[in-house]
């Protein structure tokens, strides 16, 4: 799995907001998200729900993420 932030330029919806996501490596499937607006963190599935990440871009912040247990959020997301 991946830490990415979107950095997506949404020209159409410029105030749309980019979160911060955990993917599968391929950008297929979206395990859990950091809300950029409330500053919360969801667990979306442990299984991964399907994502499409065709005409958004990311910045990669980690690879090779073997759990979402594993994630120390405020250390990702530089929270104290």
């Amino acid at each position: 799995m991946i830490i990415a932030k979107e950095i997506t330029e949404w020209t159409g919806a410029p105030n749309t907001p980019n979160h911060t996501y955990v993917l599968s490596d391929k950008k297929q499937k979206v395990y859990a998200y950091w809300n950029e607006i409330d500053g919360s963190y969801h667990v979306l599935s442990t299984k991964g729900s399907n994502f499409s990440g065709s005409h958004r871009r990311f910045d990669i912040i980690a690879r090779n993420v073997q759990s979402l247990d594993e994630i120390n959020i405020n250390k990702v997301f530089n929270r104290r």
